[in-house]
């Protein structure tokens, strides 16, 4: 199921974009292509839009190896991806590589490691808290002590 948060109209044109003409004649879209692959393709065109040009291109061309069956007067997978690759928004890619590579932010997997260690600091202290409010009270009353004295 596609994450809605990625669902963005700027990948659009990278999506809807023909990839070839397929053997019956009918258009195959970049959107169509990924998810024969079983790949989300929004989170696939966030990620495309966040390489350099050169390897997104490689990336896409190795996805489109695995989809395009050589239809008949077709480019070569190399010259489709870098006119797909084209498609992407450059706004996403400057400002992924602004933030993200110049500012030190991780990215990727570093970045999910690092949400997963702050989700465990978060649970270890709400189950500290509980803890602590389920322990006896210390505020008690205690037992006096008998002060008679036996003469």
């Amino acid at each position: 199921m596609p994450a809605t948060s990625n669902l963005s109209a700027s990948f659009n044109d990278f999506l809807f974009a023909t990839v070839c003409e397929e053997r019956n004649g009918m258009p195959l879209s970049v959107i169509s292509a990924l998810a024969r692959l079983d790949l989300d393709p929004w989170v696939e065109a966030a990620e495309l839009s966040r390489m350099p040009q050169e390897g997104a291109g490689r990336r896409l061309t190795s996805l489109l190896a695995g989809v395009v069956n050589d239809p008949p007067a077709q480019p070569d997978h190399a010259t489709i991806s870098a006119r797909l690759v084209a498609l992407l928004p450059t706004v996403a890619r400057t400002a992924v590589v602004a933030r993200g590579h110049a500012a030190g932010v991780p990215s990727g997997p570093q970045r999910s490691a690092l949400g997963i260690l702050w989700l465990i600091f978060l649970a270890s202290m709400v189950v500290n808290l509980m803890v602590g409010s389920l322990a006896p009270s210390s505020s008690a009353p205690k037992p006096v002590p008998s002060t008679s004295a036996r003469h």
